[in-house]
């Protein structure tokens, strides 16, 4: 029965990057079986429980068995937005390319049109979004019995969200006066004459996308240098990983594991400027962290993971490292004084503050989808959005994109823990192996030590017992700092 589960996840990870891709893949003498059905679901839940490793066998039916129940609604849904398009100055803009349009557009009054225009799309396609929801929640309850979405999620994480919203409102809380008064400058620098209180999420999406910063990318940055550095890491095509540059600068990347450790496809676009980079770095170290999970731990924590929060340390780690001054000068090679050093130290010190937005983002993102799954107040929380998230990140937030922002099992939550354990780690290696950590080889050898647990540990627990510094510790220096 583990085994059939297996495969059939394995085929929708490749369903996935067939969707993505335009076109099929499969895995050689593997043919997709039917879905799970409801009986099928109860039969695995009675034979392997809900607890310990076992449990997740349980856990996994149930979500790909929640899955077949949203993706007709999901499939209808995606067609309406496929439809749909801004109108800004005479340009339609698709209604799922707006983030790439607004990380180009320099000009900020263009960037408010397109504001008014997304409002308005986000209110007609409101019920399509809620009704994928309401499907999802009436799987979880109505079908599978569970009291509520919470109690599922909580379950399947093995630790209480309540505890997890206390210690997120802990860390927000921390250095928040001197967070606003970092992003005002940055505002006033980037976009002169526009204050902090008078920038909206769009102009946010502009700011962390830096192309205003891509002149000099040119001179710094290389796809075969960068791809020779994950070589010496183990990430090669004869080790599982597939690379795929596809589409426009600045698409949505992705890191499918189809087998873990043994395939993943890494789905980027062209390597054009930081965003891009810092994309390829991300996904590469998603691909770090399967590719190296060790292959005799048991599949459950390999394959059967609740959470992508480890996984996602690993991403952000590599992320932040792709923009270290010292990587780009020791790793790429750059060199030259003047406006070439200059640069490179205002795309690092920019990009640690990027990094301290997101973090505030997913962590005000989480409170916000906590409070209202726990209210039963999916439908009527715009404005709890608006006011959270932009006391939070300094942005205003329009309460009509409440329901676009939501993310499915509190995957906002997996991405705030993972920011912050990807500080404690890049301080870790650099506390035991210097600034230049990544030309060591005892370094590269102990982040590897870390992945090879794959997913065995929740985030929490990775970072105390293997890590070795939990994520309670520091909390200021590496967040607030």
């Amino acid at each position: 029965m583990v085994h059939d589960l297996l495969d059939l996840l394995r085929c929708q990870r490749l369903s996935d990057t067939s969707m993505q891709l335009g076109r099929e893949f499969s895995l050689p003498g593997k043919e997709c079986g039917d879905e799970l059905t409801l009986q099928q679901v109860r039969e695995i839940a009675e034979q392997f429980g809900r607890a310990g490793l076992e449990g997740r066998i349980t856990f996994t039916a149930e979500e790909l068995f929640v899955r077949s129940r949203v993706e007709p609604l999901q499939a209808m849904f995606s067609q309406w937005m496929a439809g749909a398009a801004a109108e800004v100055r005479g340009e339609s803009i698709p209604f799922k390319e707006i983030i790439t349009w607004c990380q180009d557009c320099t000009d900020r009054n263009a960037r408010r049109l397109l504001a008014s225009e997304a409002r308005t799309l986000c209110r007609l396609l409101a019920p399509l979004s809620h009704a994928t929801w309401q499907a999802l929640m009436a799987a979880v309850t109505e079908e599978l019995g569970y009291e509520s979405y919470i109690q599922w999620c909580q379950l399947m994480r093995s630790r209480p969200l309540e505890q997890e919203a206390s210690f997120c409102a802990y860390v927000l809380d921390q250095g928040r006066s001197e967070y606003m008064a970092r992003v005002e400058e940055w505002v006033q620098r980037v976009e002169p004459g526009m204050q902090l209180r008078e920038a909206s999420r769009f102009d946010a999406i502009y700011l962390l996308g830096m192309r205003y910063l891509d002149s000099l990318s040119r001179h710094v940055i290389s796809l075969d240098k960068a791809l020779e550095f994950f070589s010496g890491l183990g990430l090669r095509e004869d080790s599982g990983i597939c690379l795929h540059f596809e589409g426009r600068a600045g698409r949505q990347s992705y890191c499918v594991p189809v087998v873990i450790p043994g395939l993943v496809h890494v789905i980027l676009g062209p390597v054009e400027g930081w965003l891009d980079w810092e994309s390829l770095f991300h996904e590469m170290g998603h691909a770090f962290s399967f590719a190296h999970t060790a292959p005799d731990i048991p599949v459950e924590a390999r394959e059967f993971f609740m959470s992508g929060a480890v996984s996602e340390a690993f991403a952000f780690l590599f992320q932040r490292l792709s923009m270290k001054h010292a990587f780009i000068e020791e790793v790429m090679g750059a060199s030259g004084e003047g406006a070439v050093l200059d640069h490179l130290s205002e795309i690092e010190d920019i990009h640690t503050l990027k990094f301290q937005v997101l973090t505030r983002r997913y962590g005000a993102k989480f409170l916000i989808e906590y409070e209202n799954f726990k209210h039963n107040r999916i439908a009527r929380g715009q404005e709890l959005y608006a006011s959270v998230m932009e006391r939070e990140t300094g942005f205003s937030y329009h309460p009509e994109t409440y329901l676009f922002d939501l993310m499915p099992d509190f995957y906002s939550l997996d991405y705030f823990l993972a920011f912050i354990a990807s500080m404690i780690m890049t301080d870790e290696l650099e506390n035991r192996f210097g600034a230049k950590w990544f030309l060591s080889e005892t370094a590269c050898e102990t982040l590897k030590t870390w992945a090879s647990c794959g997913n065995l540990h929740d985030i929490h627990t990775f970072m105390k017992e293997v890590v070795g510094t939990g994520l309670e510790a520091e909390v200021s220096s590496s967040f607030g700092s």
